[in-house]
C-alpha cells in the first residue's frame, strides 16, 4: 500500500511537472549602500535579441515580479532616474526550473566623482523616438535665462512670426501642451504665458508632427508638448536659479538705451514614505522696446505708421502638488499651478500717421496710447492610476479645473489731428476702454490599456470630455461716456466629448503596427448679448491615426503614419464685433468662421538612433488665416464706420482692417532632417532642416488666389567641452522668406552664443548668454492682394545679455521619486514618450 501511494505521488508529480508551461522571476532592487529602491522601471527582455516582453514598476521596497512567463531565455533591466542602468545574466526558465529568485540588483549613481575626473550622464539636445522629436531644454547653455517663447523659436521645425503664431514645419495651427494637457488659452494668452515662462521651468520639449488618437484632435499642425521639470528625489532636496541680464535694440531701432530682466526660480521637493511632495515658483520680470513701420496705398493715397513702444512686465508662476502611493499598484495624486502678472506700456506710446494724396502732406495724427494686461489664472488637477495586474493592465483618470481671469486695460488712447501746415484740426479722439475676459473649463479624462501577450499586443481605450465657457464683456469709452457702437458683450460656450480605441500589434522583430479612431462631438454656443445675436454649432468628426514600422536591421528604420485633425477656431475670433485698435486700424471677429481639417501623411527614416529624415503631405480644406482688407472695398463694413464714426476727422474709406476668414484649401510637401555630428572629444554639433513647398488656393477679395510657395528653415548648435568645468555654445537659427496665406515675409535669423561653469563642487552652475549677436531678429512682410498694398516692419529688443546662477542643494544622489503623470501624459509615455 506504501509503495502504491508513493507510485501515484510520483506520477502526480511528473503530471504536473509536464503540465506547467509558465514560469515567474523576481528580485529585488538596491543602490550602493544596500537601501531599497522603490518605483525603478523593469523590464523583462527576449535574450535572443532584447526585445521587450512585459514592463513593471517596483514596489516601495525595491521588490518586482514577473509570472506567467512562458519557458524561454530572458535578460532582466532595471532603470532610474539618477542611476546606471543594469542588465542581468540571462535567466532560464524551463520545467526543472519554473520559478527564478535573482540576486539583489545593485544601481550605482549615474554621476560619480573620482578624485579630479567627474563621468556624469548627460542628455542630448535632441532624441528621436517612433512618434516625436524630443529637445532636452537643459542640454543647451543657450536656454539658460530664456523665456519659453525664445526656447521654442530654436526647436527643429519651429518657426514663430512677427505676430508670434507659431508653426511648425511651416504650417500654423499649433496646438500647445503641458504635461500632456491642452492649455485651453487663445493666442494672446498663450503668448503671454510662453514670454513670461522661465526655460528653468521646463524640462524638456516634445515635437509632435502627427499625434496618435489618444490626443484630442485639435490642431491640424501636430503638437508641441512642454514638459515641466519634477525633482524626482527621496528626501528633501532642491535648486534656486537667479538670473538678470539686459537688451539693447539695434540701431535702426531709433531709441537708445538698454532694457533691464530678471528672473528667479526655487524648486523644492520632499519623498518621505509614501508621499511625495513638490512645489515651484517662479518670477519674471523686466523690461522691452518694439516698434512697428507700416505704410499702406489706396488708390492715390499713402498712409505711414510709426509705432514705438515700452513695455514693463511682472509674472509669478506657482506649481504645488504631492502624489499619495496608497500601494505598488495604486497612486493618487493633486496638482495646483497658478499664473498672475501684468503687461502695461511703461509709458505712453508714441504713433505718427502721416497721410499724403498724390505724394502730397494731406493730414498727420498724433496718438498716444497707455493699455494694461492683467491675469490671474489657475489650475487644479487631480489624478488616479490603478495597476490591474502583473502583466500591465490599468486604468487612469484625471480631472481638471481651470479658471483664467485675464483683464485688458487701454487707459488713454488719445489722438490729435494736424494739417498739412501742421496746425492742431478739430477736437481730439479720448477714447479708453475695459473689456475683462473670463474663462471656465473642467475637462474629465479616463485611460484604460489591456496588453494582449498571447498575441503580442495591446489594446488601449478611453474617453473625455471637456466644458469651456468664455465670458468677454467689451466697453468703450468716448470723452467718459460709454460708446455702445463698439460695446459688446459676449458669451462662448464649447461642449466637447470624445472617445478613442488604440490597437498595437508587433507581428515580428521586422513590423509593428499601431491604428486607432478617434470620435469627438462638438457643440458650441456663441451669444452677443449687446447685439442679440445667438450662433450653434453642432458637428461630429472621425479621426483615424495609423502608424507602421519597419525595421530593416540594428541601424535603420522606416515609419509610415498617417492622421486626420481639426483646428477650430479661437473664442475671440469668433465674436462678431468691429475692435478698436486705432483710428485707422481695426480688427474684425467673424462669427461664420468655419473649423479647418487635416489629413497628413508622413514617411521617416531613422539611423542609428541619431540621423533622422522624413518626408511628408498634408491637404487641409476651409483654411483660415489672418487677411487684411480695406474698408472701402467692403460695403457693409464701410457703413457701419460711417454710421459709427468717432470723429469727423477720421475718413473711413482710409480704413483697414484685420479679420481671420475660411480662404480656401492648402496643401503642404515637406521635408526634413535633423543630424548630430561629433567633430571630436570636444566638439559636438547638432544640425537640423526642414522645408516645405505650399500651395494655397481659393477665392478671396473679389481675386483668385492661387499661391505657391517655398519655405525653409534650419537651426544649428555647436558645443565645446573646453575642460575644468568650462563650456561653450554657438547657435543660429535661420527662416528664409515665405508666404503665409495673403502675407509675404521676409528672411529672418540670429547667432546666438553661450558660456558657462560648474562650481562649489558641481552644486552651482554660472551662465553666460548673448542672444541675436548681430541684432538681426527683425520681420518684415508685404501684402499686394485684392487691392490691399500694405508693407509691415517689426523690430524688437531681440539682442540681450543674461548671466543665471543655479544652486542645486540637498540629497542628490538619493531613491527615485515617481514621475507623476496626468492621464494624457502617462498615455504619451506608453507611445514611446518618456515624461
Amino acid at each position: 500500500m506504501k509503495k502504491l501511494l508513493l507510485l501515484l505521488l510520483g506520477c502526480t508529480l511528473g503530471i504536473s511537472a509536464f503540465a506547467r508551461t509558465t514560469g515567474k522571476i523576481s528580485g529585488k532592487i538596491s543602490d550602493e549602500n544596500n537601501q531599497e529602491l522603490g518605483f525603478a522601471n523593469v523590464l523583462l527582455l527576449n535574450s535572443s535579441d532584447s526585445s521587450m516582453v512585459k514592463a513593471a514598476l517596483a514596489d516601495e521596497n525595491g521588490e518586482f515580479v514577473f509570472d506567467e512567463l512562458p519557458f524561454g531565455e530572458y535578460l532582466v533591466s532595471a532603470t532610474m532616474v539618477g542611476y546606471n542602468k543594469y542588465t542581468s545574466p540571462k535567466v532560464v526558465l524551463s520545467a526543472g526550473n519554473p520559478e527564478v529568485i535573482l540576486p539583489h540588483f545593485t544601481l550605482l549613481p549615474a554621476s560619480t566623482e573620482l578624485k579630479n575626473v567627474t563621468v556624469s550622464a548627460k542628455k542630448p539636445l535632441l532624441e528621436q523616438h517612433a512618434d516625436k522629436l524630443v529637445m532636452n531644454v537643459e542640454a543647451s547653455i543657450v536656454n539658460a535665462g530664456s523665456t519659453a517663447l525664445e526656447v521654442l523659436q530654436r526647436a527643429p521645425g519651429v518657426s514663430i512670426d512677427q505676430n508670434d503664431n507659431i508653426s511648425l514645419k511651416g504650417k500654423q495651427g499649433v496646438v500647445i501642451y503641458m504635461d500632456g494637457k491642452p492649455t485651453y488659452m487663445t493666442q494672446e494668452q498663450l503668448t503671454n504665458l510662453l514670454k513670461n515662462m522661465s526655460s528653468d521651468q521646463i524640462e524638456k520639449i516634445e515635437i509632435i508632427s502627427n499625434p496618435s488618437s489618444k490626443y484630442d484632435a485639435a490642431g491640424n499642425s501636430g503638437i508641441i508638448n512642454l514638459v515641466m521639470k519634477k525633482n524626482k528625489n527621496y528626501g528633501t532636496n532642491g535648486a534656486f536659479t537667479l538670473g538678470g541680464g539686459l537688451s539693447i535694440p539695434p540701431d535702426y531701432a531709433e531709441v537708445s538705451g538698454s532694457f533691464p530682466k530678471y528672473n528667479m526660480n526655487l524648486n523644492l521637493n520632499n519623498r518621505q514614505g509614501k508621499f511625495n511632495t513638490f512645489g515651484n515658483i517662479s518670477y519674471r520680470a523686466g523690461k522691452n522696446y518694439n516698434r512697428n513701420h507700416i505704410t499702406r496705398e489706396i488708390e492715390t493715397k499713402n498712409l505711414d505708421q510709426i509705432v514705438s513702444r515700452e513695455t514693463e512686465s511682472s509674472n509669478l508662476s506657482l506649481r504645488a502638488g504631492s502624489d499619495y502611493f496608497a500601494s505598488k499598484n495604486t497612486t493618487v495624486g493633486v496638482l495646483v499651478t497658478g499664473n498672475l502678472g501684468y503687461w502695461q506700456f511703461a509709458e505712453p506710446s508714441d504713433s505718427w500717421t502721416i497721410i499724403k494724396d498724390n505724394e502730397n502732406l494731406s493730414s498727420k495724427l498724433y496718438t498716444t496710447s497707455f493699455p494694461k494686461q492683467q491675469w490671474n489664472n489657475w489650475t487644479i488637477n487631480g489624478n488616479f492610476k490603478q495597476v490591474l495586474n502583473s502583466k500591465g493592465a490599468e486604468i487612469t483618470a484625471d480631472v481638471d479645473y481651470s479658471i483664467y481671469d485675464n483683464k485688458n486695460k487701454e487707459r488713454g488712447m488719445v489722438t490729435e489731428f494736424f494739417g498739412p501746415d501742421g496746425k492742431p484740426v478739430g477736437d481730439k479722439l479720448n477714447m479708453h476702454s475695459d473689456m475683462p475676459n473670463e474663462f471656465n473649463i473642467i475637462a474629465v479624462k479616463s485611460d484604460f490599456t489591456l496588453p494582449l501577450p498571447s498575441t503580442n499586443a495591446r489594446l488601449e481605450a478611453g474617453v473625455k470630455s471637456s466644458f469651456v465657457k468664455s465670458d468677454n464683456d467689451m466697453k468703450f469709452y468716448n470723452d467718459g461716456a460709454i460708446d455702445l457702437a463698439r460695446t459688446n458683450h459676449f458669451i462662448y460656450k464649447e461642449n466637447i466629448n470624445a472617445a478613442y480605441a488604440n490597437y498595437n500589434k508587433k507581428f515580428n522583430d521586422k513590423w509593428s503596427l499601431q491604428a486607432g479612431l478617434r470620435m469627438e462631438h462638438t457643440h458650441s454656443e456663441g451669444e452677443s448679448l449687446t447685439l442679440k445675436e445667438r450662433r450653434l454649432r453642432d458637428y461630429v468628426n472621425l479621426f483615424p491615426t495609423l502608424y507602421i514600422t519597419r525595421t530593416i536591421n540594428e541601424n535603420n528604420t522606416l515609419n509610415l503614419n498617417y492622421s486626420r485633425r481639426i483646428d477650430r477656431p479661437d473664442y475671440n475670433s469668433l465674436n462678431p464685433f468691429i475692435f478698436f485698435l486705432d483710428p485707422y486700424t481695426y480688427e474684425l471677429g467673424n462669427e461664420y468662421l468655419k473649423p479647418q481639417l487635416s489629413h497628413s501623411v508622413e514617411l521617416s527614416h531613422t539611423w542609428k538612433q541619431s540621423v533622422v529624415t522624413s518626408l511628408g503631405y498634408g491637404y487641409t480644406s476651409d483654411f483660415f488665416s489672418q487677411i487684411v482688407k480695406d474698408a472701402r472695398n467692403e460695403p457693409e463694413i464701410l457703413q457701419k464706420l460711417i454710421e459709427h464714426n468717432p470723429n469727423a476727422q477720421i475718413d473711413p474709406n482710409n480704413v483697414s482692417f484685420a479679420i481671420r476668414e475660411n480662404i480656401g484649401t492648402r496643401q503642404t510637401y515637406n521635408a526634413s532632417i535633423s543630424f548630430p555630428v561629433k567633430v571630436n572629444k570636444w566638439w559636438s554639433m547638432n544640425n537640423n532642416f526642414s522645408g516645405v513647398y505650399a500651395i494655397y488656393k481659393g477665392e478671396l477679395m473679389g481675386d483668385v488666389l492661387n499661391v505657391k510657395n517655398l519655405l525653409y528653415n534650419f537651426y544649428t548648435s555647436q558645443v565645446f567641452a573646453i575642460g575644468k568645468g568650462w563650456n561653450g555654445e554657438a547657435s543660429m537659427w535661420f527662416n528664409s522668406a515665405g508666404v503665409e496665406g495673403t502675407f509675404r515675409g521676409r528672411e529672418i535669423y540670429a547667432v546666438n552664443g553661450g558660456l558657462s561653469k560648474s562650481i562649489l563642487k558641481n552644486k552651482g552652475t554660472f551662465k553666460v548668454t548673448v542672444n541675436d549677436i548681430f541684432a538681426t531678429a527683425r520681420w518684415r512682410g508685404r501684402q499686394d492682394f485684392g487691392g490691399v498694398k500694405l508693407n509691415v516692419s517689426n523690430v524688437w529688443d531681440s539682442r540681450g545679455v543674461r548671466a543665471t546662477f543655479v544652486y542645486r542643494f540637498g540629497n542628490q544622489n538619493v531613491k527615485g521619486a515617481r514621475n507623476r503623470q496626468t492621464a494624457t501624459a502617462s498615455e504619451q509615455q506608453r507611445v514611446g514618450g518618456n515624461n
